[in-house]
């Protein structure tokens, strides 16, 4: 029996405004806020020093002030640049990019449930490039990524994870879409649900995730297992991963705590065969009523990729929730002939499970698979992805370890590693993720 699902995976730890670069799979550093000095003072002898003041014992003395001074209007000269530089909004800073937060307006709102809301915002200037699309396409640039949003009124900014577009969407207008849920003490969540149509937000991004399609390689099987708001990184991750090959499977178990994130306005059957019927999660039916705006994305990537994805949804409220035998039977599911790729990864930052427990989930690009190449097949491992709350996290696959000023991924814990040690084969096929 798993413990109550918190709904907001798509509030992050608190951040900075300032950027902080991320390195590829490397335990980062802690965030430095000093400045340090490259001033070096030259010390010269004592044979020296009375060899000048015997050369120079005519040349007049300046004052003292006088020569302090040059060096105090350097340091405040120098001192008053840099202030006015960082305090500067950048020329470039119009569209968005990684550096500086710009202006987005609120265009849509969308109400799920009492507490969580859909937001469309659009761009005070449209950017005909923006970065995180493929160059003249209309396709994203990476399988996983985010945006920073901050709160204006104290110096936070929180990660959210944009929805992937629907049909008849076009993502070259530069329009994002946003799935937020309000939580008890959540600073930015319950700032952002008070805004309405017309507020202005503003945003810093694109950040990029795991880059999930060489981790996958030859391989085609993904589960994503998803808290709340932590459906959306699941939302993404399949879109690339079902487009990226015809043979990948994915495999989407959704927990929420309340009917309402799934159905507007949800049927009341109460009867005889309900109370004694099984309290297990379910098949999101292609006819559901009244679905919610969420549920009707899930309906449309359904409708595109078929059998190939799969969407069970496990309500809280209802007694129904993702147990270990679940779980087991997602990662056990045959999905079709073997891919021809043994077990990979020792040593491989890509494949390689303990050099990831060190490691953000901020990747930067360009990373490459260290595995020894294979004619038979790319290198890969399934994909096994927990998101959402921390308690949730923390359930099934361990808790997130702080490292250096940086949230790694730590060991695999909870119901996954009670399922590795019962079977053994799930260390060797299956790499596991946390976001």
């Amino acid at each position: 029996m798993v413990g109550p699902v918190h709904l907001n995976h798509a509030l992050r730890r608190p951040l900075r405004w300032r950027s902080v670069a991320t390195t590829c799979l490397e335990q980062r550093t802690p965030w430095v806020s000093n400045i340090h000095s490259s001033t070096r003072t030259t010390h010269s002898s004592p044979c020296r020093r009375r060899h000048e003041t015997r050369r120079y014992a005519t040349a007049p003395q300046q004052p003292k002030q006088a020569r302090a001074f040059p060096p105090l209007l350097i340091f405040g000269l120098l001192l008053g640049g840099t202030i006015y530089y960082l305090s500067t909004p950048a020329r470039k800073s119009s569209t968005l990019n990684s550096d500086t937060f710009i202006p987005y307006t609120i265009t849509s709102r969308e109400a799920i449930s009492p507490t969580s809301v859909i937001l469309t915002i659009a761009p005070h200037h449209p950017d005909p490039s923006p970065p995180y699309l493929q160059p003249g396409t209309s396709l994203w640039r990476h399988p996983l990524w985010s945006i920073e949003f901050k709160q204006p009124e104290v110096q936070i900014a929180r990660h959210y994870t944009p929805l992937p577009p629907m049909q008849g969407e076009d993502p070259a207008d530069g329009r994002l879409r946003f799935y937020v849920r309000a939580v008890g003490g959540g600073e930015m969540s319950n700032y952002l649900s008070r805004l309405g149509v017309g507020r202005d937000v503003w945003l810093r991004g694109p950040h990029t995730g795991f880059d999930v399609l060489p981790r996958l390689g030859s391989r085609s099987h993904v589960v994503f297992l998803a808290g709340g708001t932590g459906l959306v990184p699941g939302m993404q991750v399949a879109t690339a991963v079902l487009d990226g090959s015809d043979t990948t499977m994915v495999s989407l178990l959704w927990a929420v705590r309340k009917r309402e994130e799934v159905q507007s306005r949800p049927a009341v059957t109460m009867s005889w065969w309900n109370l004694w019927a099984a309290k297990t999660p379910a098949e999101l039916p292609a006819d559901l009523e009244s679905p919610s705006h969420i549920a009707l994305n899930l309906r449309e990537m359904k409708a595109k990729y078929g059998h190939r994805l799969s969407i069970r949804v496990a309500v809280d409220e209802e007694g129904t929730r993702f147990r270990g035998s679940d779980i087991q039977k997602a990662l056990t599911a045959p999905v079709g002939p073997p891919s021809g790729s043994g077990p990979s990864g020792q040593g491989c930052r890509f494949h390689d499970q303990q050099l990831h427990e060190k490691t953000s989930e901020f990747e930067k690009p360009g990373c490459a698979c260290q595995c020894p190449s294979s004619s038979a097949a790319q290198p890969g491992k399934n994909l096994f992805i927990i998101s959402g709350p921390d308690g949730f996290i923390s359930h099934y696959a361990g808790p997130k370890v702080w490292l250096g000023g940086a949230l790694t991924q730590g060991p695999v814990g909870g119901v996954a590693a009670h399922l590795q040690r019962r079977y053994p084969s799930l260390t060797d096929d299956w790499l596991i993720l946390k976001l």
